[in-house]
C-alpha cells in the first residue's frame, strides 16, 4: 500500500517555523554574549536569568496547552506574532540607546511569555494534520524548516552584531511579521474542541499516564544536563576559548546546516525500527559523547566538529519529543500533555541554567570536571530512557482506544 502524503499545511507551519527560528535563535544566542560582554554581567546572574525564564515558558506553556485544548489552535498562531515583534523591536531601542540591561530582559520576558502561548498549539497542530503513522515525519518536516532557519539565523545575527549587536532584534521584529502573514494566510483552524473536556490539573494528568509522569522526570534530568548545550557552552567558548562572534555564529549556524543534511537520512533509518525511546536513548548517548569531547578537542574547528556531533544527538532526540507525547495522549489532551511536560522538564532547564554556570564558574580553572560530569550525566539519562519503554508500549495502546470513542 502506497504511503498517504502530508497535509500541506505540514509544511506552511514548517515554513512559518522557520520564519521564526531564522530570527528568535539568534536573538537567544546572542542575548547571553550581550549580557556579559555589553552590561558586564556575572555568569551566575546570567544563569538566574535565563533559568527563570524557563520556568516563566513552562508556566505559560502549561496554560495554553490546556487552552487550546478548549478553544482551538489558530487564535494562538495568529494573535502572539504581533505583540511579539513590537517586543523585539523595543528591545532593538534598548540596546541601540544602551538602555537599562534590567529593562532588556522584562522586554526579554515579554518574549519568552508570549512564544510559550503560542508554541503548544504550534506543536499539536502538527499533531492534529498527521495521524500517528506520519506524525514523525510530520515533526521532522518541521524541524527541517526550523534548522535551516536555525542555520541561517546565526550567521545573520553574527553578521549584523557584529556591526550593532541591537541590530539583531531588529531582524527578529521584521521576521515575525513575516511569521505572522503565513499563518493568517496559510493556516486554517486544525482542530476542532469536543463539546465536553474533561478538566485536567497537572496532578490529574500525571495520575492518568504513569509513562508521561516517568517520562517528565527522566526528561527532567536530561533537560538539567542538556542546558549546558546552550548558555553555558556559548559562554565558555566565547568568554573562556575567547572564541570570537563571527565564528560563534559560524559554530551554531553548523548546527542547522547539519540538520537539514542528516535529518532525512536518519529519520529514514529511523523508521526501521518505530521505537521511538530507543532512539531517544541512542541521542542522548551521542550527547554524552560530544559533551566528553569537549575535554579533548579545542579551537574554532574543534568546536565546529563538536557542535556536529551534538547534532546528529539532537537529530535522533528532537523528533520523538512530541511525537512521544502525543503518541499517549487522547485527540482532546494533546496541548495538555505537551504543557505538562513541558511545565516539569522547566525546573531542568532553570537548575541546569542557574547551577551549570554556577559550577563552570567554579570549575573555571579545572573545566574538564564540569564536562565530564555532565558527560556521565547524560549517559545514565540514556539507560533511564530504556528502561521505561514497558509504560510507553502499554499506554500507546490504551491511547488508540481512546481515540477511537471520542471519533465515533
Amino acid at each position: 500500500m502506497a504511503e498517504s502524503r502530508i497535509d500541506r499545511r505540514v509544511y506552511f507551519l514548517g515554513l512559518s517555523r522557520f520564519i521564526r527560528a531564522m530570527g528568535r535563535t539568534s536573538s537567544f544566542i546572542f542575548l547571553p554574549v550581550i549580557l556579559f560582554e555589553l552590561y558586564g554581567m556575572s555568569l551566575i546572574e546570567i544563569g538566574i536569568f535565563s533559568g527563570t525564564a524557563t520556568l516563566i515558558m513552562a508556566f505559560f506553556q502549561y496554560y495554553s496547552g490546556k487552552l487550546t485544548d478548549k478553544i482551538g489552535r489558530r487564535k494562538f498562531l495568529i494573535y502572539i506574532p504581533i505583540p511579539v515583534a513590537i517586543s523585539y523591536f523595543t528591545m532593538f531601542i534598548v540596546i541601540y540607546r544602551n538602555m537599562s540591561a534590567y529593562f532588556l530582559i522584562l522586554l526579554w520576558y515579554s518574549t519568552v511569555v508570549l512564544n510559550a502561548l503560542q508554541f503548544p498549539a504550534i506543536q499539536a497542530s502538527v499533531a492534529d494534520v498527521t495521524d500517528l503513522n506520519q506524525r514523525l515525519k510530520g515533526f521532522t518536516i518541521v524541524r527541517l524548516f526550523v534548522n535551516t532557519g536555525a542555520a541561517v539565523g546565526p550567521l545573520i545575527g553574527a553578521f549584523v552584531g557584529s556591526i550593532n549587536f541591537s541590530y539583531i532584534y531588529l531582524v527578529t521584529s521584521v521576521a515575525s511579521v513575516v511569521e505572522l502573514v503565513v499563518l493568517f494566510f496559510a493556516i486554517n483552524e486544525t482542530y476542532t474542541p469536543p463539546k465536553e473536556i474533561t478538566r485536567r490539573t497537572i496532578r490529574g494528568t500525571l495520575k492518568s499516564s504513569y509513562f508521561l509522569l516517568f517520562f517528565s522526570i527522566v526528561g527532567l534530568i536530561f533537560s538539567f544536563l542538556l542546558r549546558q548545550r546552550g548558555t553555558t557552552f556559548t559562554l565558555f567558548i566565547y568568554g573562556f576559548e575567547h572564541i570570537s562572534l563571527i565564528e560563534l555564529g559560524f559554530i551554531y549556524s553548523i548546527n542547522g546546516i547539519l540538520v537539514v543534511a542528516l535529518q532525512y537520512p536518519i529519520f529514514s533509518f529511523m523508521q526501521k525500527k518505530m521505537n521511538f525511546l530507543y532512539w531517544r536513548s541512542v541521542g542522548s548517548m551521542i550527547y554524552s559523547l560530544s559533551f566528553f569531547m569537549i575535554i579533548l578537542i579545542s579551537g574554532f574547528y574543534g568546536y565546529m566538529f563538536i557542535m556536529g556531533v551534538m547534532t546528529v544527538g539532537e537529530d535522533f532526540v528532537s523528533p520523538t519529543t512530541e511525537t512521544i507525547i502525543t503518541s499517549v495522549a487522547s485527540y482532546d489532551s494533546r496541548g495538555t500533555y505537551i504543557g505538562t511536560y513541558n511545565m516539569i522538564t522547566s525546573f531542568g532547564n532553570f537548575l541546569g541554567s542557574v547551577f551549570g554556570l554556577y559550577y563552570l564558574s567554579v570549575f573555571r580553572k579545572v573545566p574538564d570536571i564540569f564536562w565530564e560530569i555532565m558527560a556521565g550525566g547524560l549517559f545514565i539519562v540514556a539507560i533511564m530512557y530504556f528502561m521505561i519503554y514497558p509504560y510507553y508500549k502499554r499506554e500507546i495502546n490504551i491511547s488508540e482506544n481512546r481515540n477511537i470513542l471520542l471519533v465515533e
